[in-house]
């Protein structure tokens, strides 16, 4: 392509430098071909495409991706001025911990829908590892929508079919901090772009005509005269606000800022207590679609103290949220790391700063370089062993877990003498899986 064309290609990704668009040739599930740019800048559309060509035949497309989910601050252009109080509303749904999954339609050449195509943020189509979680997961709802807003072979019918979808995909099979026990693997809907993003209510609808499932509202704020008031919604963690100290006092926000400090402090309630009865969290926080005073829509993340705090330690970035990180990049590049890995060996460096840069300040990246590109090769030696060690890492895992790494590392020395010199490579395994389970080193 050639330098002009790649200044257009810019123009959609808010006209960042060249050096953050990024070229892709991928094969599709079904066996098609597409090519085009990625936008790599961590801004509005990180991760977004232009795709040029489909099968070979010019076909430019825009692929909006789920921007940045920023973390609350007063500095955050909420409405929340007096005139304004009646207009807005505040919902705050559960920030479950998995991966952001974007659902796209692809289109030829002549305007037909010819796959519907899932993808993470850094790539143009999901790794294997994603699509088979995807597989697994009852998607016939995302079928239905795209192509009851377009026959398959026919020109477009419903603009709707030129909307993106974005899910998290989250449960045991792709575990991070929070566990999810009652969650194999599944999809919930946590927003929609269609030349702008859907507000709440607009995204209430899609899922009512749909079948779509949304994550648990767990509080709404309406802003209305008089005393506006938080709303505790959460079928799923009533229970546990129920039996905490909570008074009609604490429930009192005048404005929409007022509302998300209340939020945070409910979300430490919740927290306390969930861990009094199961001795874990219950959850990592709350994701909050809402206007600005601009009226562009907006996603932000709230989190209980607690684990904000674990995000600003003075000694650098914990190691459990750089391992997080790590695993994500072998999630969107996994069976083509050696090859990446060859032609750029910073590549993985790149991005695993792009990401921890959106919780992270940049002092404490540079403090803990060393022990990201540690934590990097540990995991990347330890996917690279036979599948007959991660097997036996299971087993042990399974039947010792509970009482500790250490004692699984004992009992593979007496059980499996004769695989000594697998010994490092074995406690790489075990911590990845004791990770993924939420057990305790």
């Amino acid at each position: 392509m050639s330098e002009i064309n790649i200044e257009d290609v810019s123009k959609h990704f808010g006209n960042c430098k060249t050096k953050d668009i990024r070229k892709f040739q991928e094969k599709t599930p079904e066996g098609n071909y597409i090519e085009g740019y990625i936008c790599k800048k961590s801004n509005f559309y990180l991760g977004s495409l232009v795709i040029t060509k489909v099968n070979g035949e010019d076909c430019e497309q825009f692929v909006q991706s789920m921007p940045k989910i920023e973390y609350f601050n007063n500095d955050n252009e909420m409405c929340y001025r007096d005139a304004d109080l009646r207009h807005q509303e505040v919902c705050a749904y559960e920030k479950l911990d998995g991966s952001c999954l974007i659902v796209y339609p692809l289109f030829d050449a002549q305007g037909h829908i010819i796959e519907v195509i899932p993808k993470t943020r850094g790539r143009a189509v999901a790794d294997k590892n994603f699509l088979s979680l995807y597989d697994k997961c009852a998607h016939g709802p995302i079928l239905e929508f795209y192509y009851h807003n377009h026959d398959r072979y026919r020109k477009v019918k419903n603009p709707l079919s030129h909307a993106i979808l974005y899910f998290e995909m989250y449960g045991i099979l792709n575990q991070h901090e929070i566990i999810h026990y009652d969650t194999g693997i599944d999809l919930r809907l946590i927003g929609c772009y269609n030349t702008r993003f859907f507000k709440p209510k607009a995204l209430g609808t899609l899922c009512s005509e749909y079948g779509f499932v949304q994550p648990d509202k767990i509080f709404v704020w309406e802003g209305v005269w008089g005393a506006p008031r938080i709303r505790i919604t959460s079928r799923k963690f009533r229970w546990y606000f129920d039996h905490v100290n909570i008074t009609a006092e604490d429930l009192i926000a005048p404005t929409a800022h007022d509302a998300i400090y209340k939020m945070k402090e409910l979300l430490e309630y919740l927290n306390k207590k969930f861990n009094e009865q199961h001795g874990r969290l219950a959850t990592e926080g709350v994701v909050i679609n809402c206007s600005t005073c601009n009226k562009v829509q907006k996603y932000i993340k709230v989190k209980p103290r607690e684990i904000e705090v674990k995000h600003r330690l003075e000694n650098g970035i914990p190691k459990s949220d750089i391992r997080k990180e790590v695993l994500k990049y072998f999630d969107d590049y996994g069976s083509e790391v050696d090859e990446i890995y060859k032609e750029n060996p910073n590549h993985h460096t790149e991005y695993i700063h792009r990401m921890l840069a959106e919780d992270y300040p940049q002092e404490y990246i540079d403090k803990s370089k060393k022990k990201i590109e540690s934590i990097f090769m540990n995991i990347w030696e330890a996917k690279q062993v036979p599948i007959s060690t991660h097997n036996l890492c299971d087993e042990l895992v399974d039947k010792y877990g509970d009482q500790g790494i250490t004692h699984c590392m004992r009992m593979f020395a007496q059980e499996y003498p004769m695989k000594k010199k697998d010994s490092r490579a074995v406690y790489q395994i075990l911590e990845i899986k004791f990770h993924k389970r939420g057990l305790t080193l």
